[in-house]
């Protein structure tokens, strides 16, 4: 009876552990409502497009660690410069 309790005891443990790791990050940032937020994952094919909330703010959750290209494109067509954004383990990157 000890050793199965002990054993559940350590599985759950484990189970635990795992699950608090995070392979993800967040993106956020400020733009002009009406635009577009397109998100591109560099060299891995991973993309999103966000529309920028009335508060100018967007926001793309559970984005897979790495290195992003980010580009704002205007409602009349035209596109920002693109900038570079990193996401790490459990945080939030803001692209300014």
């Amino acid at each position: 009876m000890k050793r199965s309790f002990f054993a559940v005891a350590a599985f759950s443990l484990l189970a635990l552990s795992a699950h608090a790791q995070q392979a993800s990050g967040n993106l956020m940032g400020n733009a002009q409502p009406g635009d577009t937020v397109e998100v591109t994952g560099n060299g891995t094919g991973w993309h999103r497009e966000v529309a920028v909330q009335e508060s100018g703010k967007w926001m793309i959750r559970q984005v897979p660690l790495g290195e992003y290209t980010v580009v704002v494109k205007h409602a009349d067509g035209t596109a920002e410069k693109a900038k570079g954004a990193a996401v790490r383990a459990g945080s939030t990157a803001r692209v300014k």
